[in-house]
């Protein structure tokens, strides 16, 4: 992924929420690239909800870079670097559309509470 993909590192920005920012923009990617192995109709529109949800968190989690590095931050960053490979492993194989929502939701609550977490350091 290059540079113009992403944001680039600023002095200051918080290392856990840059790497957590970077891998939802290629997750966006894979979400792209996936459409066009959908099955169906519902599947491409399930992709493209997800798209969207996750471009939601691409945004809030840009807005937060800055903020101070803590413990709590870096656990739900992690997690959410974890959660990834088990979302793309759901995105290659296009089995069960419900499965897939259903993580998606889990990875974005999980931003979701890291950018929360992130606003209240940011002050």
């Amino acid at each position: 992924m290059s540079g113009v993909d992403t944001l680039p590192v600023r002095p200051g920005d918080n290392p856990e929420l840059l790497a957590m920012h970077r891998d939802l923009v290629a997750l966006v990617r894979r979400l792209e690239v996936s459409i066009d192995t959908a099955p169906d109709a519902a599947t491409i529109a399930a992709i493209t909800e997800q798209m969207a949800e996750v471009n939601a968190r691409v945004t809030s989690t840009g807005r937060v870079l800055l903020a101070a590095q803590t413990e709590e931050i870096a656990r739900h960053a992690k997690a959410v670097s974890n959660a990834i490979p088990a979302i793309t492993e759901e995105i290659e194989s296009l089995q069960d559309c419900e499965r897939m929502i259903r993580s998606f939701s889990a990875l974005l609550g999980t931003v979701d509470e890291a950018v929360r977490v992130a606003t209240l350091a940011c002050g």
